[in-house]
């Protein structure tokens, strides 16, 4: 059985802790295969390229960090345009990573899903210490601990599910609703990133970038559409010579931030 693996993340975190579930899966079911999509560059597939496709999967490990203590802007936008037939009926296993708790994304991707009539069985959310922006201090090793002890019994139940065929659905935990987060995430300022001459041209922001809003022209990076950012800092965050900024705001006086391995505590 081929399982999708959807991943919302532009630090590392989420695919880091995507690997550990997937390892997980696989542990407890050797015949199920992995296929990993990073939402963000497929987004960005679907906007400048016409012949895109959805994946299109037996299940589905869906996950993504949190953003504004919501769910990523862009990671709504894929999930609520996939193709009805892609998920209708389809077992699947979310997870989220995050500075603090998750309950408003894991709600806000159990409604799309529903919605879209998929099957969400459960859900894993694993709070990652030093997170992006840095929010939160490193407090949250114990909470990471019991997060991975826990985790096999979570990847049971969806196992379980997919050689049964039996729906033993696990409610997320409560969240604000889904129309009121909305219109919060478009109460945020605007962002407005710069691309200073230190730009190499290598072509990494154009290609992470969910809303396809950046082009290479005269071997520089530079935006086509700046209204349509949806201020996930991908361009900000992956380019390698950190020549993209927001100079206005201060997140921008704010280091990029990259996984780092030695803060997570491994499940054994």
């Amino acid at each position: 059985m081929k399982v999708g693996v959807l991943i919302g993340s532009i630090t590392g975190n989420t695919e880091h802790f995507a690997h550990v579930i997937m390892d997980e899966l696989k542990k407890q079911d050797p015949t199920l295969t992995f296929e990993e999509y990073l939402i963000n560059v497929e987004m960005n597939k679907k906007n400048t390229q016409a012949d895109y496709e959805y994946p299109n999967c037996d299940a589905y490990l869906i996950g993504a960090s949190t953003e504004a203590f919501g769910i990523p802007v862009y990671v709504r936008q894929y999930l609520e345009s996939m193709p009805f037939a892609n998920l209708k009926k389809k077992y699947v296993l979310t997870f989220s990573t995050c500075a603090g708790k998750s309950g408003h994304l894991q709600f806000a991707i159990e409604q799309i899903l529903i919605a879209l009539q998929a099957l969400p069985v459960t859900y894993i959310q694993c709070i990652y210490p030093g997170n992006y922006v840095q929010f939160s201090k490193v407090y949250a090793k114990q909470i990471q601990q019991q997060i991975l002890l826990d985790m096999p019994a979570k990847c049971a139940l969806f196992v379980n599910s997919l050689k049964t065929d039996r729906y033993n659905f696990q409610r997320q935990p409560k969240g604000c609703s889904y129309e009121l987060m909305y219109k919060v995430q478009h109460l945020r300022i605007p962002i407005k990133f710069i691309i200073l001459d230190d730009c190499t041209g290598c072509g990494v922001c154009v290609q992470n970038c969910p809303s396809g809003i950046l082009r290479l022209e005269n071997n520089m990076a530079v935006f086509t559409e700046q209204n349509r950012c949806l201020g996930c800092f991908a361009c900000f965050q992956k380019c390698p010579v950190k020549a993209v900024v927001d100079p206005k705001r201060k997140l921008s006086k704010v280091d990029q931030y990259h996984f780092n391995q030695s803060y997570i505590i491994e499940s054994k």
